[in-house]
């Protein structure tokens, strides 16, 4: 008598389970650092715990090459789904192309590059935002992938796999949301290592989601023209960001809130010197520090995106920040631990 067929069962994000692979990752948020990452300073980041995305996959059920759109999640800035077909031997357009990318290495080197897979996202981290939103989808793919095809992905081969599909999606990538969205807690990043630190128990975050879409690409490009067109001055800003990003580990580790509040207000002006702040960016930042924030600025890549602000000590502090900054027109708030867990 045949066995009896595995039973499918539907996770909270209604993706079916049972014989297919599945994979998760989560979203990260950048403290200190970003953009003269890319050219060898540090960066400080968390992972953001409270934005995840679900990934199933299962063989194709033909060859074909084609992308179909799934329902997008609900509600303003709350992520995205699609569904589309992922094929070894060929390409993939804009948008999937980092994913594509990363698939296609790690399916060479499993040795079954012919392997084609029907991929089902469901994605409650908004895109363009300076969350990590590829990096997180395409984790989540290669570690569903895995999944279907019994494979053991170790860390490095994930993070260069990630990586690869960062420089399609964003031009040059630093690594800092590869190693990010794979890490379980604050890391230390420079020139593709990471290691982990610590945030004392303290500090507490509220990341606010302007509404409008971020373009790393261009802010990437137009922090490179400043930087080349004048040498002197791009010593004198990359140390000022190596200093800020040293202090910061500091403080945050001492849970000295007002310290890092201030480091928050300096990165922000650096920032602001590279050209990659934006006037939604800049009235949130204002309305956070209004509201009792004790440091406020932009994370990711800048040109609109999300903020990262530190609450004061009080225990109601980080709701009624995050109420304030959607009162000014934030279209999401999380609040986290310093460490990135949700809160």
């Amino acid at each position: 008598m045949p066995a009896d067929k595995p039973q499918s069962t539907v996770s909270p994000h209604g993706i079916e389970t049972g014989r297919c692979g599945t994979g998760v990752a989560h979203a990260k948020v950048i403290v200190a650092g970003e953009h003269t990452v890319v050219h060898g300073t540090p960066a400080i980041a968390i992972p953001l715990t409270a934005a995840t995305v679900e990934v199933s996959v299962h063989p194709a059920c033909d060859r074909c090459d084609v992308t179909e759109d799934a329902p997008a999640a609900p509600g303003a800035g709350a992520g995205f789904g699609c569904r589309f077909t992922v094929n070894a031997s060929t390409g993939r357009g804009p948008g999937l192309g980092g994913v594509d990318t990363a698939v296609r290495a790690a399916l060479r080197t499993w040795g079954i590059a012919g392997a084609a897979m029907d991929v089902v996202v469901r994605c409650d981290i908004p895109p363009g935002r300076g969350l990590g939103s590829s990096a997180a989808v395409t984790t989540a793919v290669l570690r569903a992938v895995a999944d279907l095809h019994s494979r053991r992905i170790d860390p490095e081969s994930l993070y260069e796999w990630v990586q690869c599909g960062e420089h399609v999606a964003h031009g040059r990538a630093s690594g800092v949301d590869a190693r990010a969205v794979l890490a379980s807690a604050p890391i230390w990043f420079q020139r593709g290592a990471a290691r982990r630190i610590e945030i004392a128990p303290a500090i507490r975050w509220v990341i606010a989601d302007s509404g409008h879409s971020a373009d790393t690409r261009t802010a990437v490009a137009r922090v490179r023209h400043a930087l080349d067109r004048d040498p002197v001055r791009a010593r004198r800003l990359l140390a000022r960001a190596t200093a800020l990003v040293a202090a910061a580990a500091a403080d945050l580790a001492a849970g000295r809130l007002r310290a890092v509040g201030c480091g928050l207000v300096d990165c922000q002006g650096l920032l602001s010197e590279l050209g990659v702040s934006a006037p939604a960016l800049d009235h949130l930042i204002t309305a956070a520090l209004d509201a009792g924030a004790l440091g406020a600025k932009l994370t990711g890549g800048g040109l609109g995106g999300c903020l990262l602000a530190l609450a004061g000590p009080d225990p109601q502090a980080p709701a009624e920040l995050a109420a304030a900054l959607r009162a000014a027109g934030a279209t999401r708030t999380w609040c986290t631990t310093g460490g990135g867990d949700r809160w």
